[in-house]
């Protein structure tokens, strides 16, 4: 019997209708970038996540990229990534100026190792940026905890835990804006910000910076 390396079909067949419904709407009214398939996306996908704010974005590349700038990280920064990540999550960084620092996983996990997080800390990071991978959150009650004892920021990549639950909430209920990615294409991105104090939440959705960038991006788009 031959066992197929992956089966993407299989997951899709249940919900074929939909999908097919779906893209006719989108082929019917021609309106390929935003538009309304995108806003009901946007807000469906929040509510599943419990979150306030979804925004779509072309990948998370781009969704990474947004929310570094946004907190104003750029050249003599450094921000502290896993060593074993994709390589989108790096080009995010460093394509802010910052700099990368790697961080070797637990064992255990696969994921960033909280313990080994602390011993690369210094007066130049500003950020954390664990991955979560196949479906297995990173430690996030640790990096939390390390990140409040510095004062810094957490941006998770969340490409591969969409709905993951840890302690009873879902995963993008975190320190700061957390990216999915829709694979395996990675075509779709969705920005999501949740667990912000109201000055935060502020500074994301009515900052002049922040406004500026997401005007760039819809026209670039």
């Amino acid at each position: 019997m031959k066992v197929p390396y992956i089966d993407l079909k299989a997951g899709h067949d249940h919900i074929k209708g939909e999908i097919h419904e779906a893209i006719s709407r989108v082929v019917e009214n021609s309106w390929y970038i935003l538009g309304e398939e995108v806003s009901t996306f946007e807000k469906a996908y929040a509510d599943y996540s419990g979150t306030k704010y979804a925004i779509g974005v072309g990948n998370g590349l781009d969704a990474i990229s947004l929310i570094l700038k946004a907190v104003g990280i750029g050249h003599g920064d450094e921000v502290i990534v896993p060593s074993n990540t994709y390589i989108a999550t790096w080009m995010a960084v460093s394509g802010t100026g910052a700099t990368i620092v790697p961080v070797e996983p637990d064992i255990r996990s696969g994921n960033i190792d909280p313990l080994a997080i602390e011993t690369k800390i210094n007066s130049k990071t500003k950020a954390i940026l664990p991955v979560h991978l196949h479906g297995c959150m990173a430690d996030m009650a640790a990096i939390k905890k390390i990140a409040e004892k510095h004062r810094l920021f957490v941006i998770e990549d969340n490409a591969q835990a969409q709905g993951a639950i840890l302690d009873g909430k879902r995963v993008v209920l975190s320190v700061l804006p957390v990216p999915p990615v829709f694979i395996p294409a990675k075509t779709w991105a969705v920005w999501v910000m949740e667990g912000l104090s109201p000055q935060m939440m502020k500074r994301f959705t009515k900052n002049k910076k922040i406004q500026k960038l997401w005007l760039r991006y819809k026209i670039c788009s």
